[in-house]
């Protein structure tokens, strides 16, 4: 990092910090007992019972969109209950109650294989609980994009051509995830759309010690074919394993138990050839926005280690890829 980025880089934390103390005070609360917890696009702080969320960025609406999208969720969901939100020094707020209980994300490695399978469950139990929201209703209150996937067939090939052009991709690989795309696209204009987390995973859900209590973070809630969310479930369960990790028997077995769980879940979204066109197609331009992203920070020599480079790689050059246990299966 060059002296200036991090001298933006403080400036943007004083200013978010000076915010969130605003907030705190005005909702009651010593800022000074608050804790940070993580955040990519927003930064987050809690303390008293409350949660704030302040926008990493002045001018960025997604907190407001999604406050007012909160509004019409299912109960279901377990979505915060929204205490307040609005905008201070050009930056956008939001406050809701704290839930005691802990990141699923952050929990994962203490839970044995067992509570991970119900975990899952209960996650994209929620989950459908979304998608199960008026798209009427949701439709004002969505955002226009999600940034994750492209809008046009144009955009999703300049992200492969791009890669290619750095020499991450081969040209054969690059030809064979564009079929991939074209199908995607093909099959696109038929599929139903629903409300769609848009950023769906263990990171953004609350598990209390024995349940998945809340999902949280609707920032990237997009209507979408339900496909959207259903990549990031058959993530969960068949991303490949960490280069050098070698899995326990225990966890070999545990891991081929949550996939099982996992395409039982997901099988009844997979039962069409252009199901399984709007899931892999989702999939690469997910990983194809991940890559890049990676590629545009330093240490990009070990870039065949990343998991979006082996997902990519392995579609180009196997039938599913790293998916192909659950499409096998589905068969």
């Amino acid at each position: 990092m060059t002296p200036a980025a991090g001298g933006d880089a403080g400036r943007r934390e004083e200013e978010t910090r000076a915010v969130a103390a605003e907030v705190f005070q005005r909702f009651g609360t010593a800022f000074a007992d608050a804790r940070r917890a993580g955040g990519r696009t927003n930064v987050t702080w809690i303390g008293g019972g409350v949660v704030v969320r302040v926008a990493g960025t002045p001018g960025a609406t997604d907190l407001r969109r999604e406050a007012a999208l909160a509004a019409v969720l299912p109960p279901q969901a377990g979505y915060p209950r929204v205490l307040g939100s609005g905008t201070t020094r050009g930056r956008e707020w939001m406050v809701t109650a704290e839930i005691p209980a802990e990141n699923l994300d952050d929990a994962w490695a203490s839970l044995d294989w067992d509570r991970r399978i119900e975990a899952v469950r209960q996650l994209w139990a929620r989950a459908r609980a979304v998608h199960g929201t008026d798209p009427a209703a949701a439709a004002p209150l969505a955002r226009p994009r999600n940034p994750f996937y492209a809008q046009h067939p144009g955009e999703a090939a300049a992200g492969l051509a791009r890669l290619h052009a750095a020499g991450v991709l081969t040209r054969a690989e690059h030809d064979r995830l564009g079929t991939l795309l074209d199908r995607f696209w093909a099959a696109l204009p038929d599929a139903a759309r629903v409300l769609n987390h848009g950023d769906f995973s263990p990171v953004n859900a609350l598990w209390d010690g024995s349940r998945v209590v809340s999902l949280l973070d609707f920032e990237f809630a997009v209507l979408a074919p339900v496909h959207l969310d259903l990549n990031e479930l058959v993530k969960i369960a068949f991303a490949p394993v960490e280069p050098g990790v070698t899995l326990t028997e225990g966890d070999a077995k545990g891991r081929r138990r949550l996939q099982e769980a996992v395409t039982g879940l997901a099988g009844p979204f997979l039962r069409t050839p252009a199901d399984i066109d709007l899931l892999l197609g989702h999939a690469v331009q997910l990983e194809t926005w991940g890559l890049e992203r990676e590629w545009a920070k330093p240490g990009r020599e070990g870039f065949r280690d990343w998991e979006p480079y082996r997902l990519l790689t392995a579609w180009a050059h196997t039938d599913g890829g790293h998916y192909a246990p659950l499409l096998g299966a589905l068969r």
